[in-house]
């Protein structure tokens, strides 16, 4: 998990008065560090609880290098995060059936070498496995906690989710499962890169600079600053926590678990 720099973390003052700081609701703020602390488990498998899956699923612990270890040798109860699942079926930067029993929400970061990895390596699966089934939305949350490069691919993210490839250029600026470097995102490099999934260069452009571009960008950073989120990536499956580029399993799992506790709802 990349976690924000300390000359980086969003002032407090953002969208607020100079000199005052954000309230989060206390509902909200305290199962926070509970809640972050069982992702940070060794192998993090799932929550305890209701929603945890079978002893095969939770006994494979494995250490991944996208979260950390916190030491505990108990799993506390798991407590869910709000709704933040916005649902609507226009959104150019979701992923999949707005009827999908499943919702991931995803925090990440242009600029985070775990987002990179998760999204090279993880996503294609979760598409071909899940979201083509109907099973799964991804809906994202592109964050600027790690400089000028973050919030410029941020906003150009959105002007590319406007002529309706948010996610090839998610991919595209994660190929090998690296960060694309600085210069990546200069006027030029951008538009080449735009031309390159066949969108207009100059709409493009324009629509990174645009008011709808920039609002949908301060509307994601201060849904991340209300629930805490402070490092990339982070998901909500289904309101639970789950942090880190962890394994491929992991996240199957934890769908799976999700999966079969909707079915068993129905009956």
């Amino acid at each position: 998990m990349q976690q924000i720099p300390e000359n980086r973390k969003p002032a407090p003052e953002r969208g607020d008065k100079p000199g005052t700081r954000r309230k989060v609701p206390w509902l909200w703020v305290a199962p926070i560090p509970v809640a972050l602390a069982i992702g940070l488990l060794i192998g993090a498998q799932l929550p305890v609880g209701d929603r945890a899956p079978g002893p095969e699923a939770s006994s494979a612990a494995v250490q991944n290098p996208g979260s950390q270890t916190p030491g505990q040798d108990t799993d506390p109860p798991a407590p869910a995060f709000p709704d933040v699942a916005r649902l609507e079926a226009q959104d150019p930067t979701a992923l999949g059936d707005v009827d999908a029993p499943v919702v991931m929400v995803a925090f990440t970061d242009f600029q985070c070498p775990y987002c990179a990895k998760w999204t090279e390596g993880t996503l294609p699966e979760l598409i071909t496995k899940y979201v083509d089934q109907g099973k799964l939305r991804i809906e994202w949350r592109d964050l600027d906690l790690f400089g000028d490069a973050s919030l410029t691919a941020a906003h150009a993210a959105q002007a590319a989710a406007m002529q309706g490839s948010y996610v090839p250029f998610h991919t595209r600026m994660a190929e090998g499962g690296t960060i694309a470097p600085g210069s990546a995102y200069s006027a030029k490099s951008l538009r080449a890169t735009a031309e390159d999934l066949g969108l207009d260069g100059e709409q493009f452009l324009a629509d990174m600079d645009s008011k709808q571009a920039k609002d949908a960008v301060k509307r994601n950073l201060d849904e991340a600053q209300e629930l805490a989120v402070m490092s990339t990536p982070v998901f909500l499956i289904n309101q639970m926590p789950f942090v880190g580029a962890q394994p491929l399993e992991n996240f199957v799992a934890a769908i799976d678990a999700e999966l079969q506790q909707a079915e068993a709802g129905q009956q």
